[in-house]
């Protein structure tokens, strides 16, 4: 790596290209203890950790290793392989029990990911939640489906639980649901995008172009290879970087490298951009693209595919500056304008809410939600 973009992002960036594009030889790594404690905790700020450690192993660079890296790498892959099994597990009672009351569900984002075999093993894609997509009008049956073993949702302290009769109208997704047999969330989603981006990717067209995967006997169903980058795109960028201000997640552009290679001639990309370009989001779309190309080295392979410019680069300078920084203090501050921001938008539209402001709880709610 030339000494000038010698810093822990272009590092891990560098690392994690060579297992999307393997011909490519990634010949330097680290320098010293400083230089991997950087790596490795970047990597696990980014929930790559697994995506790294097949990196250097499809470069055939394990061997040359420190001892402690190779374990740690090891340690935290073998954790989470064990962790996505039981996910595995816990979708297949999820599935069967929606099946039982007539629900096929829409597997979304991770969850859609691991039953696809997206990745070489159950173990390379860190996960938080499963996401799962169900009809609106089916949601109070699903939850009482779900309720029967187990689930419950969770709620701030004196908040109440939304009526799900509806809720579509509110919100993209149920207050998560959690049960003490199970280590993952669920998110019973009733729109697969945050409502201000619905119009991107309606649930009825997720639905009618579903695939349907022969898995454990259960009947599920995975977004169209469109609709899986759609959403990627839109729930990682337009939604989480751009209007909620988190800085851009290598977990997901990584995976939408990953499944714009996997999936390859199957993605429709004159409708993912014609879609994009229609609702006013053509730029937005470009400039996610160039942001694969810069730190993961996409290259277009297919016809339709949205052209990427210099401007498209130069409109990212903010975004690579931020990653490069790896600041906490400019993370911490962007955080909370976006906090700030979201409590406001949410009393403009929910005036009686403004009395939260006497309450102890809400202030925090907020220096809480500052460490996220």
């Amino acid at each position: 790596m030339p000494p000038a973009t010698r810093n822990a992002f272009r590092y891990l960036c560098w690392c994690l290209s060579r297992a999307l594009v393997s011909s490519r030889a990634c010949t330097d790594l680290p320098a010293g203890q400083s230089e991997w404690e950087g790596l490795l905790r970047l990597s696990g700020e980014h929930l790559v950790v697994p995506q790294l450690r097949w990196a250097l192993r499809e470069q055939g660079l394990w061997a040359a290793l420190p001892a402690e890296v190779a374990d740690y790498l090891d340690a935290v892959y073998t954790l989470n392989l064990e962790r996505n099994c039981g996910c595995e597990e816990q979708l297949r009672e999820l599935v069967t029990r929606l099946n039982g009351i007539g629900v096929v569900p829409v597997l979304l984002k991770g969850a859609a990911a691991l039953i696809d075999g997206l990745y070489p093993t159950a173990g390379e894609r860190m996960m938080s939640d499963l996401d799962v997509l169900v009809p609106a009008n089916r949601l109070p049956e699903a939850l009482h489906a779900l309720a029967a073993v187990g689930y419950r949702p969770t709620v701030d302290a004196g908040e109440r639980l939304p009526d799900p009769v509806g809720y579509d109208k509110v919100v993209h997704h149920y207050p998560a649901l959690i049960s003490s047999d199970w280590s993952c969330r669920v998110e019973l989603h009733v729109h697969p995008v945050h409502l201000p981006f619905a119009g991107l990717l309606p649930s009825d067209e997720v639905f009618a172009d579903g695939r349907q995967p022969d898995w454990r006997g259960g009947c599920c169903a995975l977004p169209s290879e469109t609709h899986f980058l759609m959403h990627n795109l839109i729930h990682s960028f337009l939604n989480n970087t751009l209007l909620r201000l988190q800085r851009v997640s290598l977990r997901q552009l990584f995976e939408f490298v990953l499944a714009s290679q996997r999936y390859g001639g199957a993605i429709d990309w004159p409708k993912l951009h014609e879609r994009f370009a229609r609702h006013g989001y053509e730029n937005e779309c470009r400039r996610y693209l160039a942001l694969a190309q810069e730190c993961l080295d996409f290259a277009p392979q297919y016809a339709g595919e949205p052209a990427i410019d210099s401007r498209d680069r130069n409109a990212n300078a903010w975004e690579i500056f931020r990653l490069e920084a790896d600041s906490r203090g400019l993370e911490w501050t962007l955080n909370a304008a976006a906090q700030i921001r979201a409590r406001l938008n949410r009393v403009r539209r929910e005036p009686g809410r403004i009395k939260m402001l006497t309450k102890a709880r809400f202030y925090s709610n907020f220096f809480r939600s500052l460490g996220r």
